[in-house]
């Protein structure tokens, strides 16, 4: 899985690029919701149901500016990537795993109010929503931080 990321190389064409970083990705999203699920289904099954309507949504609004933060931090850190160099792959790659956070986050929470369906609806939604966003994201990144193919042949060659 990881072969992608070590073949590379400093100057990926966009499409190897978006591969790597697709892998990177869902890599980092299984390594941060593994221990969200095994932490927030315990919790959310062993604690008391939620009653008030107000930290519900609370919670659903947490849910939404941690991704919302998390996404808006990654594309942060692509506006100084330089196409087609080392730093700018680096950079690509950071923002991939910086990104896989966004779902992350609400999905922990979603798993603590397994007993609430209205709000686990809700931040399953969100969840979904949040790692589609990532993922398109990726796509962008690989565009700004690859080098196309007939310009990769002439760095190469």
């Amino acid at each position: 899985m990881l072969r992608s990321l070590t073949n590379l190389g400093d100057t990926p064409t966009r499409p190897h690029l978006l591969a790597a970083l697709r892998r990177l990705y869902a890599l980092n999203l299984a390594l941060l919701g593994l221990p969200g699920l095994l932490i927030g289904v315990p919790l959310g099954l062993f604690t008391p149901a939620w009653s008030s309507l107000p930290a519900l949504v609370g919670l659903c609004v947490a849910g939404l500016l941690c991704a919302v933060l998390a996404l808006a931090l990654a594309q942060q850190k692509m506006k100084a990537a330089i196409p087609g160099t080392p730093e700018g792959r680096d950079l690509a790659m950071s923002a991939a795993i910086q990104a896989a956070s966004a779902p992350a986050a609400p999905l922990l929470m979603a798993c603590t109010t397994l007993k609430e369906p209205l709000s686990l609806l809700a931040l399953l939604t969100l969840t979904l929503l949040s790692g589609l966003v990532g993922w398109l994201l990726l796509g962008l990144w690989a565009g700004k931080a690859g080098l196309e193919e007939q310009r990769a042949r002439a760095v190469a060659g």
